[in-house]
Parts: C-alpha cells; structure tokens; sequence
C-alpha cells in the first residue's frame, strides 16, 4: 500500500468580494521599502499623523516615522509580544481601525506583523 505524503503550503490570502488576492511576503521585511510605503499612502495624510497634525501624539513622515514608533514607554512596538503591539492593534480592531479611510488588507496588516516579529529593524 502506497504512503501519500501531503505538503502544507501556508500563505497569506483573503477574499474581497469573489477575488482572492495571495500574498508574496517578503523573507525579511524592510522598515524602508516595505511599511514606508504604508505609512505615506494611508497615515501620512493630511490630517492625520502628519508634522502638523499628529493624530495620537504620533508622526508618522519618513523622517521621523521609526523613532516615533520605537519610543520607549508608548507600546506603539513590543517586539517581545508583538500582537500586543498599539500599531498592530490599532490595524485589527473593530471599532475605529486605523486608518480613518478603511481597514488596510490583510496583506499590509500582516506585513506590518511580520516586521514586528522581526524585531522591527530600521531597514
């Protein structure tokens, strides 16, 4: 009797509408080429964490975007635990999910999770 040996392959995917969008994760994920990005299409914006507005007491330009986060006391970054993280978090949540203009796909949420679990390095 033959053996069948099944592989598991485990990717990002989700649904909007009838489309299903896979995602391609990068190894490692960069703070420069991979959640800058994020940040200046969907948080960068006027109004919201810009230099003149700083919704949250958190500017988020390319500038000044990594040591924001990475201020010590504000739980903006656990790298320890990162799901506990106020950025993550702040991505998840049901109820006033940032940012203002509609929850970002899972994809991006989980590219941020992933550069959390990384430690979140400045690259």
């Amino acid at each position: 009797m033959p053996i069948i040996i099944g592989i598991t392959v485990f990717s990002c995917t989700y649904t909007k509408g009838d489309l299903q969008v896979d995602c391609i994760m990068p190894n490692t994920v960069s703070f420069h080429q991979d959640i800058l990005p994020i940040f200046n299409s969907q948080c960068n914006i006027s109004g919201c964490h810009t230099s003149g507005v700083h919704a949250g007491n958190l500017n988020l330009e390319a500038a000044v975007a990594y040591s924001q986060l990475m201020q010590p006391g504000k739980g903006y970054i656990d790298t320890l635990n990162p799901e506990y993280s106020v950025l993550y978090n702040k991505l998840i949540t049901t109820t006033n999910p940032m940012p203002l203009s509609g929850k970002l796909d899972n994809c991006k949420i989980n590219l941020v999770l992933k550069w959390i679990q990384q430690k979140a390095k400045n690259n």
